[in-house]
């Protein structure tokens, strides 16, 4: 796969969506375990936003690899039934995938498409950013309920000697008449327990250890990390 060096245009509007959430106002709603997860109100969107933040001792390389591995995303990605890849451009470091969230009884489980980009900056943070593909585009099954919105932004930050600061970003509506109120009040857990997965299936030097030859791998950095702030 072959990682464009430069922002692309569809890069760049992929940026404005992911960073509906990015500003002030975060509220902190968990600590724990290394793991810091925030959520803030959006303006003129029910559900609030979140951002995560932990740190793992891994390549680059590993993490991207780990995201990239969809087969195994239900066992790290919270609530995560599975991930089907659609499309995949290795020119433009593009992708466009299905994933199926399993949504606890009585409530119909939710799927959604997805496209997303990955882009590495100069000074090696990678970014992988996703949003919703309208709904026209791909046919509903109907034995799930097509999630109205979705955006997402994961980043890996190089901190020095072999650590990596990861973010996780986003908001998401699973549509239906589940009360915003009610969503809002979990809204945290879906990217705790996210983490924790992440961080459970970085402990496989299948994966803490892999290189890509699409990633370049920052070396000789001896920036501490610094506490995770919004």
């Amino acid at each position: 796969m072959r990682f464009l060096l430069t922002l692309a245009c569809s890069l760049a509007l992929l940026m404005v969506g992911a960073g509906a959430c990015a500003g002030e106002n975060w509220s902190l709603a968990r600590n724990h375990d290394g793991i810091k997860v925030w959520t803030r109100d959006i303006p003129g969107y029910p559900i609030r936003g979140f951002k995560a933040v932990t740190t793992v001792k891994s390549t680059l390389g590993g993490l991207v690899s780990l995201v990239l591995d969809t087969p195994r995303a239900k066992e790290w990605v919270y609530r995560t039934d599975r991930v089907d890849v659609l499309k995949r451009n290795d020119e433009k470091a593009s992708f466009v995938i299905r994933i199926i969230t399993d949504f606890p009884w009585p409530l119909r489980d939710r799927d959604v498409i997805v496209e997303g980009i990955i882009h590495q900056e100069e000074g090696g943070t990678v970014s992988i950013i996703s949003r919703t593909v309208p709904r026209e585009f791909y046919a509903e099954d109907p034995d799930y309920m097509r999630m109205p919105d979705f955006e997402g932004l994961w980043t890996f930050r190089p901190m020095g000697k072999g650590m990596v600061e990861i973010t996780m970003e986003g908001k998401a509506d699973p549509g239906g008449s589940i009360p915003a109120s009610v969503i809002n009040l979990i809204v945290h857990e879906t990217p705790y327990q996210t983490m924790r997965g992440l961080r459970r299936m970085m402990e496989d030097r299948n994966y803490n250890s892999a290189t890509l030859p699409q990633i370049r791998e920052v070396q000789g950095r001896d920036a501490q990390p610094k506490e995770a702030q919004p």
